[in-house]
């Protein structure tokens, strides 16, 4: 009987019944006076199959009040007024009134309302990571995939990679006596990039992209295969030059590091023909697979455009590979 007596605790709401307010299911009556009768079975039967319909009930009724009331009510109602008891589509509800009125717990009811289907179950998906002190950067990149045809949420969530994939900036430097990809960590530049005519010459290092995960790239170079994480890329510079069969190429640079002290930018470097977009994106039409995968980089990464690339959104001709580096990385 402890057990049925706790149940029936946590399914009693608030005892109002002024006019405006609710009052008690009926069952909830016949279920009090089975146990005084201590007639187990009874009691289950009244309470049980009813206990969902009634909590969404209670909170319904309690949601058209005021939130000291939803409060109280959630309170009241016990472990059935948990989130993780809650069907999604109320947990999206008591989660926009918390919310609203600045209640903490807010997330949890968020989180449980990401398993409604559609629209409200994305934007519970988002909030929950805007409520989130350290939301993971997986999970981030995982919701920029979802909203990538929601635009409101889509810049909601590349806010939050820029916040949180950036909190420790590194970048990543080729040793320069050594040709083989080996990364090493180091503090980036804040600030913008000097002028072409005091840069060193940058460091170009042509790739191939291999394969692709949540966390980053895989490219080769000419001594060996590398991993790349998205938040190691700290610019994107695309350019058009002329091929060696009269057409044009599209190239595209991956930065590494800024110039810093006596060493260029060091830039991975690949043309269209070597970023995989047939193995990455099968099926898709090669111009809509090269932007998919350029702005995949780009928001997973949060990288700063180089001059003449517009977001994604134009690519900048240039007489030659050479003139491009020149014109967006300089040199003595």
């Amino acid at each position: 009987m402890p057990v049925l007596r706790n149940l029936l605790k946590t399914l009693t709401p608030p005892a109002r019944e002024r006019p405006g307010e609710w009052v008690q299911h009926p069952d909830y009556f016949v279920g009090k006076e089975a146990l005084a009768r201590d007639d187990a079975a009874a009691a289950r039967d009244a309470f049980l199959p009813q206990a969902l319909a009634q909590t969404d009930e209670v909170l319904t009724r309690a949601l058209a009040g005021t939130t000291e009331l939803l409060r109280v009510t959630l309170e009241e109602l016990g472990a059935a007024g948990e989130a993780r008891a809650l069907r999604p589509a109320v947990a999206w509800r008591v989660a926009q009134r918390l919310d609203a009125d600045g209640e903490a717990d807010a997330r949890a009811f968020y989180e449980v309302a990401t398993r409604a289907d559609g629209l409200v179950g994305l934007k519970a998906r988002i909030r929950a990571l805007e409520l989130d002190p350290e939301p993971n950067v997986r999970a981030l990149s995982v919701a920029a995939d979802l909203t990538a045809r929601e635009p409101e949420l889509h810049k909601r969530v590349t806010a939050l990679l820029r916040r949180f994939a950036a909190e420790e900036p590194r970048s990543i430097e080729l040793p320069p006596h050594d040709t083989r990809l080996e990364f090493e960590i180091r503090p980036t530049l804040d600030d913008e990039l000097p002028a072409p005519a005091s840069v060193p010459s940058p460091r170009i290092v042509p790739i191939r992209v291999v394969e692709m995960d949540e966390t980053g790239l895989r490219v080769s170079s000419a001594n060996g295969v590398n991993p790349l994480p998205f938040d190691r890329v700290l610019g994107i510079a695309l350019g058009m030059v002329p091929s060696g069969d009269g057409r044009r190429t599209v190239l595209t640079d991956l930065v590494l590091s800024w110039p810093q002290g006596e060493n260029g930018a060091t830039v991975l470097r690949a043309s269209l023909g070597e970023l995989g977009l047939g193995q990455l994106y099968p099926g898709v039409p090669p111009k809509e697979a090269y932007w998919r995968l350029v702005r995949e980089i780009a928001q997973r990464s949060g990288a700063r455009w180089l001059p003449g690339a517009g977001e994604g959104v134009t690519l900048p001709r240039y007489a030659s590979a050479e003139e491009m580096t020149r014109s967006i990385y300089g040199s003595d």
